[in-house]
């Protein structure tokens, strides 16, 4: 069976978005969300082999921005991802696979910079549930920059993560994950790190949350 979505839109980037918070560092501190159109789709295919099911999506999007010290222009460029995902009984499997190539010119003042990147992301994960309240799991997920020296900490994040989920009833749930992080190119600012960023680091979280 084939499914598939088509849409078309126009998106825009909140100012507490992380993205923001990297111009900020280059100087460019935006006042007003930034965006542009968008439009896309995606096919799905549950093959014959029962719980697998694969599929295929992508993205066209534009973007602008001014800000009091410059602009940000990016033409249209395409998203495609891949993914696949495998449910059986307690078992749950799954992967995707991105690609953004960004060709894009910050404005500061009267110098043009171009922004270029070649970012590839992908991610598998699984879980197992031990009873029908309680669930473990564990994913890697990865990002490079490919258009960047991919040796460097800046360019590329690795992350391997474990984690257990407990449902309250239907309606409440409480997460733990414990996070492996090697690499700086995702998350981390300047501005809130002024000794530095260390190429390596841990972290814990948690949280409790609903669905209805």
């Amino acid at each position: 069976m084939l499914h598939y979505v088509a849409y078309a839109g126009q998106a825009t980037i909140d100012l507490n978005d992380g993205y923001i918070q990297t111009f900020a560092q280059l100087g460019l501190v935006f006042t007003n969300s930034l965006g542009g159109k968008t439009y896309g789709g995606d096919l799905q295919w549950e093959t014959p082999v029962r719980g697998l099911i694969i599929g295929s999506s992508g993205n066209m999007l534009t973007a602008d921005g001014t800000a009091p010290a410059g602009s940000f222009h990016s033409p249209a460029l395409y998203t495609p991802s891949m993914y696949a995902s495998f449910t059986r009984g307690k078992v749950y499997l799954a992967g995707e696979y991105d690609r953004i190539p960004i060709n894009a010119t910050l404005t500061l003042g009267p110098t043009v910079i171009p922004f270029v990147a070649d970012e590839r992301t992908w991610f598998a994960m699984g879980s197992y549930r031990l009873r029908n309240n309680l669930q473990v799991g564990s994913y890697y997920s990865h990002f490079v920059n490919k258009s960047a020296d991919t040796t460097q900490p800046a360019n590329y994040s690795k992350d391997w993560v474990v984690s257990g989920r407990y449902d309250f009833n239907s309606y409440f749930y409480a997460k733990i994950e414990g996070h492996f992080l090697h690499g700086t190119a995702l998350g981390y600012y300047n501005s809130t790190n002024p000794n530095g960023l260390a190429p390596n680091s841990n972290m814990l979280a948690a949280k409790i949350g609903f669905s209805f």
